[in-house]
């Protein structure tokens, strides 16, 4: 009888690229990629539902069913009754949303140990036996779930910068003589300082008024060249000091709430500007984070303290957006956010039991928003900048290669790995405002006195750019439809919706203009069409999309349109990009260096560890089991077989008794 795996783990890597990664397997540089990918079976076409962005498909590959089934129909879900426009939809991170069984909750009440790890739409917690760790958000202190836009809160705080020059939300200040300091080492020349009032941007909690200090100091003749932080004038009580360019350890103390409670909170700094005269400063803090408020059971949290990682929300997208340090700080912060992952996994895995584990990094979405279209040499002509993102990106992915190596020293050869992305991504093109169209139309009117489209002037224009259209704000009683979320187009249907003034009867003909005003546009700026799918909601149910939560149109965008992934389709590729998703097998009952051309989705994943397993399908699974993967696809026939063969050999010793099978009455 064929092996089967006797535990599955399932790493997932948020927006990994199959294509880049074996490109640099290929240049010898991912062992552990290497030995999973050549060593089992990758999908080529992993085809990821739509739209392609992060809560619907990480549902997806956790309950095996389709959108419309679970009901995680894009980042955010529509607030019910409100006026279905874009600023009415909140973000979509919690398991109480989701409408279908995960995978995990069907093997807890079988038996079986479950861990759950940073899994975006995870929490609360529903099993009996099972750890689940994060899933509020994108990293494990974030909370996301029911709050509009696009960022969240955390259980302490963003990152700071301390700065003598104008950056956006930079806490400024100008050096002045260190007056009132104590126990200052002997000898130290003119020391100066910045009070810096602290603001804690992003806590789910009301921090008390917080002034930490930043000395700048001279250790030779050359002017300043080190900074000290501390959160008192006494030197004793200082944090760190350092040189630019270095990072502090992880350093942990008390931040008093206004409540009068405390909390002690972990972080990390790294001077990354400093002039010989202090004129010109910039000093980080990462984000804060506590060992508490994050797992169930709550005793958990307390176990997943690294040495060198470090939790840091929101991956230093905004930090390197807003210039506030270069493209090797940003890489930096995922590097250390991804070895407390690492850590973290193993200390779990190690220190429980555990049949099933499933967990989500999300260092390679963020770093492909910020680099992707400058490694795109059509689009990035600079040879150097375009090194420099190549080199980042391998960077990223040699992080998710040691963090891979460290998870299966825990796993042992009786394990099914499976690895995994939502989905793919490709360059930053025109960004594109469905209002454009919609309003030329005649069938949409926005606001008068709308804040002014200013053109993104950081890095990330593409993302900025969609989040200022998102929250363009329509004239409700002129308008027959709205955009909402990133695919959809609702119709202002009377009797449905608040101000409704479609009236039922003209429904499909509304839908039926919407689709034509979308296909019909041509976008000034290139000469081209940026629309390549438009499709009526009964229709989009082939995209796997029905329900009460999608819109009354659906559409889609060629690669060449748009932000990086979300409103392209699954297959689009365009440059060095892709949207196919990654997908591969290792273990027990698994082919070896086996490339799985057919055509496969991430709903198929779920039925096909249960195959393998032996587990209860979860209630509204709908994939596929992926026999071509497998060794013996036919091992479960063939087991079945033997049994039969088995029981029908003891039925008939049960029928003959105690008689011989040489006495004379055996046949009567």
């Amino acid at each position: 009888m064929e092996k089967t795996p006797k535990k599955v783990a399932l790493i997932g890597l948020d927006c990994a690229l199959p294509h880049l990664i074996e490109q640099h397997i290929r240049e010898g540089h991912l062992p552990t990629f290497k030995k999973l990918v050549e060593g089992g079976v990758i999908a080529e076409n992993c085809l990821v539902p739509y739209p392609t962005i992060t809560p619907p498909n990480w549902a997806s590959i956790a309950t095996g069913a389709w959108p419309g089934t679970h009901g995680i129909t894009d980042f955010h879900v529509p607030i019910p009754g409100a006026t279905p426009d874009t600023t009415n939809v909140v973000q979509a991170f919690s398991s109480e949303r989701l409408q279908a069984e995960y995978i995990w909750d069907a093997a807890d009440k079988a038996g079986k140990k479950c861990i759950v790890l940073n899994y975006p739409g995870s929490w609360p917690m529903k099993m009996k036996n099972g750890i689940v760790v994060g899933g509020r958000g994108l990293t494990v202190t974030e909370k996301r779930d029911g709050i509009k836009g696009m960022t969240g809160v955390v259980n302490l705080c963003y990152d700071h910068l301390i700065t003598t020059g104008f950056y956006p939300r930079g806490i400024k200040g100008s050096f002045q003589p260190a007056k009132g300091w104590t126990n200052l080492p002997k000898k130290e020349q003119e020391p100066l300082e910045i009070a810096a009032k602290l603001d804690f941007r992003g806590s789910e909690s009301d921090v008390a008024e917080t002034v930490w200090y930043a000395m700048a100091r001279q250790s030779g003749d050359n002017g300043y060249d080190r900074v000290t932080l501390s959160p008192t004038r006494n030197f004793k009580d200082a944090f760190c000091t350092l040189a630019v360019g270095e990072w502090s350890p992880v350093i942990t103390t008390d931040i008093k709430m206004k409540d009068g409670s405390v909390k002690q909170a972990s972080f990390r700094c790294k001077l990354v500007e400093l002039s010989d005269d202090a004129e010109n400063l910039r000093f980080y803090i990462s984000a804060m984070w506590t060992y508490s408020g994050w797992s169930d059971p709550e005793n958990i949290a307390a176990e997943l303290v690294s040495k060198d990682g470090a939790i840091l929300p929101g991956g230093g997208v905004i930090g390197y957006a807003m210039d506030w340090f270069d493209l090797d700080t940003f890489v930096e912060i995922n590097e250390f956010y991804t070895q407390w992952l690492a850590d973290a996994a193993a200390t779990l895995l190690g220190k429980h039991e555990w049949d099933l584990f499933y967990m989500h990094a999300h260092s390679p979405d963020w770093a492909y928003h910020m680099i992707l279209t400058s490694m795109y040499p059509e689009l990035n002509k600079d040879e150097a900048r375009r090194k420099q993102a190549w080199d980042a990106h391998l960077r990223i992915y040699q992080a998710q290669d040691k963090m891979l190596e460290q998870i299966l020293e825990q796993c042992g050869r009786e394990t099914l790995v499976i690895l995994v992305s939502d989905h793919g991504a490709v360059a930053d093109g025109p960004v594109f405002d469905p209002y454009k169209i919609l309003v030329p139309a005649g069938l949409a009117a926005l606001q008068e006195k709308q804040a002014a489209y200013v053109p993104a002037t950081v890095r990330g224009d593409g993302l900025m750019d969609e989040v200022r259209i998102q929250s363009l704000r329509p004239d409700v009683k002129k308008s027959k439809c709205f955009p909402q979320r990133t695919i959809y187009i609702y119709i202002n249907l009377k009797g449905r919706d608040p101000e409704g003034i479609v009236d039922p009867a003209d429904y499909e003909k509304v839908q039926q203009q919407i689709i034509d005003a979308l296909y019909s546009y041509v976008d000034p700026a290139t000469g081209k069409r940026p629309v390549s799918l438009a499709l009526s909601k009964n229709d989009a149910r082939i995209l796997g999309l029905y329900g009460d939560r999608v819109g009354d149109v659906i559409y889609a965008l060629y690669p060449w349109y748009s932000g990086q992934h979300g409103n392209i389709l699954p297959a689009a590729e365009w440059g060095v990009g892709s949207l196919k998703g990654l997908l591969a097998f290792n273990g027990p009952g698994i082919k070896k260096g086996y490339r799985l051309e057919r055509n496969c989705s991430l709903i198929d994943i779920v039925p096909t560890i249960c195959y393998l397993m032996d587990l209860p399908l979860p209630e509204q699974a709908e994939g596929a089991i992926l026999y071509q993967a497998l060794k013996n696809p036919n091992m479960k026939a063939e087991e079945i077989a033997k049994l039969k063969a088995g029981l029908a050999r003891m039925e008939t010793a049960l029928q003959r008794g105690e008689r011989q099978p040489w006495d004379k009455h055996e046949c009567a």
